[in-house]
């Protein structure tokens, strides 16, 4: 899959995520999964911790990708419709999720119904 959009109105952090948001494009690296996969565990593990550890704020220190990171936790904090809708609009793309895409498991129900 590939996207197109304005990547002038765009940091490289917000080109990433909205990369991220929409599937990778086949061009994207390696690292900016697993950069993506750690700040979800570190999410996940922060939301889930009663000691508060505090792995987000790590991963926000210099050297460790903080663009990424403040805009992730951003998003996943504040307003993200207001965010999400922000950034389509700056990147020149159609909202999907105006839109009814039908799901892997959907479309395995409607064949396997068929048989």
């Amino acid at each position: 899959m590939s996207i197109k959009f304005r990547s002038k109105e765009l940091s490289p952090a917000e080109a990433s995520f909205l990369k991220w948001q929409y599937g990778f494009d086949e061009e994207d690296e390696p690292f900016e999964r697993a950069l993506w996969q750690a700040i979800m565990r570190a999410w996940d593990a922060d939301v889930a911790s009663e000691t508060s550890p505090r792995h987000l704020e790590r991963l926000g220190c210099a050297n460790a990708y903080p663009e990424e990171v403040a805009l992730y936790v951003k998003f996943r904090a504040e307003d993200s419709d207001r965010i999400w809708n922000e950034l389509i609009r700056r990147a020149g793309l159609a909202d999907r999720r105006t839109r009814k895409v039908d799901t892997t498991v959907d479309r395995r129900g409607r064949s396997g119904a068929r048989a």
